[in-house]
């Protein structure tokens, strides 16, 4: 936006809808434009314009097993990367996160973690599984030399292009999906977990709903099979 015209609601209008519709950037763009509306004393909102904006769904298929993370995690050589790797996979961290926690807890042998900064603040996760604290040695951080003065974006940006290049099995945000999944798998509540991951209950559900469903009908599955007065088949006569 040119600084030397006067800032309007049909120019902040022209920003918002210069972004495709309906995606992450049309939804940062119309924060950004209430914001600098509100501070400006411009009448203008931009939320009827801010469409519908649903993160990505991860598929079964994309989720990396505990063995494949163990066995990318052991063929790096880059101790900083390796690092990098452990800590998402063990608490489900987006990429930028990881440079931002709280490292003096780590070295005192603290598994849990202190997120410091990130895109929903400061929080605490836990390890899952908390055997990988030990196996991925993060009590011995070590950053990779990446530029941190820039955007939270940026940075997960700089880490996650870098396992692109190193032909990662799997993509750096998948870890998050499957530390989600895994907590699930030892029955962690999902508003807890949602809690841990920085975002809402509502958005917990609606990313993992597939397993959220395959978890309740299983626990239904087994507390019926488990009843001592269940249905049982006839004998066969052999």
């Amino acid at each position: 936006m040119p600084p030397d015209q006067p800032l309007t609601a049909k120019r902040l209008h022209q920003l918002v809808t210069s972004t495709e519709p309906n995606t992450k950037t049309r939804r940062r763009a119309c924060m950004v434009v209430q914001q600098v509306a509100r501070f400006a004393q411009v009448d203008y909102d931009p939320k009827p314009y801010q469409g519908r904006y649903t993160p990505r769904k991860p598929q079964p298929r994309d989720i990396p097993s505990n063995a494949q993370i163990v066995a990318f995690w052991q063929s790096l050589d880059h101790r900083g990367w390796k690092f990098i790797l452990g800590l998402i996979a063990t608490y489900g961290l987006r990429p930028h996160e990881a440079f931002l926690v709280d490292y003096d807890q780590l070295r005192k042998g603290d598994r849990a973690l202190w997120v410091l900064d990130g895109k929903t603040g400061r929080r605490r996760v836990w390890a899952f599984h908390p055997e990988w604290f030990e196996q991925f040695e993060l009590s011995n951080p070590v950053l990779p030399a990446i530029n941190l003065n820039r955007r939270n974006d940026q940075i997960g940006h700089s880490a996650t292009r870098h396992f692109w290049e190193l032909k990662a099995p799997f993509r750096l945000y998948d870890l998050r999906h499957a530390w989600a999944i895994r907590t699930l798998e030892y029955g962690l509540e999902d508003a807890l977990s949602a809690r841990q991951m920085g975002h809402s209950v509502e958005v917990h559900c609606e990313i993992y709903q597939h397993w959220i469903d395959e978890r309740v009908h299983q626990r239904a599955y087994e507390r019926l099979m488990n009843r001592d007065d269940r249905p049982k088949p006839s004998d066969l006569d052999l």
